[in-house]
């Protein structure tokens, strides 16, 4: 393989640097670089401007020049040896992507916000192992892009492949925590997407900088303070009389289901007869589209009794989570906590040509216990109340965890509990301790 640069003197002063490209007969092509020099300062020996040459862009030139000689070695050598079709604009195309050139309607060849909006356009036809994304995952990466967009607006830029560096990283998670109030974990799950897109633009054969793969280009995160219901709360829910307070009883119906599936509220909420057979309740999830098989639990069988065999009437994922507080409220599941809730947080008071402008943001301290309770808790309780007492990959079959790792991050008992379990343990070890007596074995 051998490049050569070259020049053709013209009728004007400065003429195109032009480049070829070769392969033995394999491979012949030819075409502009897009830069010009003044042909007097062209030394076609070296290949590049003279150094002793009057022209201000020299170094800029020569530099370029180099770069694009071992950038398009490199690229033939990965694709012709990868059986891809090397095509007559191949040399071209190579030099526009080099330079960061692009015609109107391939702004997603070198601009990062271009290329996602393409991805998320074409996400309902993509797979993501095997399976096609989710309505509710693609939603996600639209916010994202919307949080890229404001982003962008305030840096007064526009973000290309080789932008999205470290000094991007922290800029953009400096942004979403100083004006939009993010927290760690909702930032964290766009720079989950940032990786998973630089990743799909590397293997397209795009420029992406590779400090994308940094170690300190991570997903942060902090621990969360998600509560859950521990046997005796959950007995206390159910065993509740709420006399004549229909919308709290059938809230409470609906928790108790929750709470004894470990369905997400998109799966318990959506429950029907032809879910329900025999001994089993048997649900495609939604968010996953795996089929789980869940033994109907005591207390669900006689939510069903009650009723005839019907379920309770389903309401929003919105009135549920307003409802299930007061539930919890009225049992007295008061105990004090730390926790995180939603609170509302004004950025612009209202006046009187102009409405309150607010955000809600999660706030972490000390709350009652009720105060946090919502249909995250569910899931939460049913595999924090299990752990230990079942085998893991038998709960993970229930909730449909797809790794363990996944599984663990459900589990919500503190260490005050795990003491408690362990002295217990020992407890019992000493209660069932051998006696002397039954110590006094013969040798025969």
């Amino acid at each position: 393989m051998k490049v050569r640069y070259f020049v053709i003197k013209g009728k004007n002063q400065y003429t195109p640097i032009y480049i070829r490209f070769w392969n033995g007969r394999q491979f012949d092509q030819k075409a502009k670089t897009g830069l010009t020099v003044n042909f007097e300062h062209w030394n076609n020996t070296k290949q590049q401007v003279k150094p002793k040459a009057d022209e201000t862009q020299k170094d800029f030139i020569n530099n370029n020049l180099r770069d694009l000689e071992k950038y398009t070695i490199e690229n033939y050598n990965i694709e012709y040896n990868s059986k891809q079709h090397i095509g007559k604009d191949w040399l071209k195309t190579k030099i526009d992507l080099f330079f960061g050139r692009t015609k109107v309607d391939e702004q997603y060849k070198i601009y990062f916000l271009d290329w996602v909006q393409k991805f998320i356009d074409e996400a309902p036809i993509r797979l993501h192992k095997g399976k096609p994304i989710s309505k509710r995952t693609i939603q996600h990466y639209t916010t994202t892009l919307h949080k890229l967009k404001a982003f962008e607006a305030t840096q007064k830029t526009r973000l290309r492949f080789e932008n999205i560096d470290l000094k991007f990283y922290r800029a953009f998670v400096d942004y979403c925590r100083s004006v939009e109030n993010l927290g760690n974990n909702t930032i964290g799950g766009y720079i989950t997407n940032f990786k998973m897109w630089c990743k799909n633009i590397e293997l397209e054969g795009y420029p992406i900088n590779p400090q994308y793969k940094h170690s300190d280009f991570s997903a942060i995160q902090n621990e969360t303070k998600d509560v859950y219901l521990n046997e005796a709360e959950i007995n206390k829910v159910f065993e509740h009389n709420f006399k004549d307070n229909l919308r709290l009883s059938n809230t409470r119906d609906l928790f108790i289901i929750g709470l004894r599936t470990g369905l997400r509220i998109s799966d318990f909420l959506r429950l029907g007869q032809s879910n329900l057979n025999g001994k089993n309740i048997t649900i495609t999830t939604f968010k996953t589209g795996q089929k789980v098989i869940i033994p109907i639990h005591k207390q669900v069988r006689q939510i069903l009794d009650r009723q005839n065999g019907a379920l309770p009437h389903t309401i929003s994922d919105q009135k549920f989570n307003e409802y299930v507080k007061e539930v919890c409220q009225e049992v007295g599941i008061n105990e004090v906590v730390e926790g995180a809730k939603m609170k509302k947080i004004i950025i612009k008071e209202k006046t009187e040509t102009t409405p309150e402008v607010a955000i809600h943001r999660k706030e972490t301290g000390d709350y009652k216990k009720w105060e946090l309770i919502s249909s995250h808790t569910c899931r939460r309780s049913f595999a924090t109340n299990l752990y230990g007492k079942l085998p893991n990959k038998t709960i993970m079959a229930i909730t449909g965890h797809a790794t363990e790792t996944q599984f663990l991050s459900y589990i919500k008992i503190t260490n005050s509990e795990f003491a408690d379990i362990l002295g217990a343990h020992w407890e019992n070890e000493a209660t069932n301790e051998p006696t002397e007596s039954n110590n006094n074995l013969k040798v025969i």
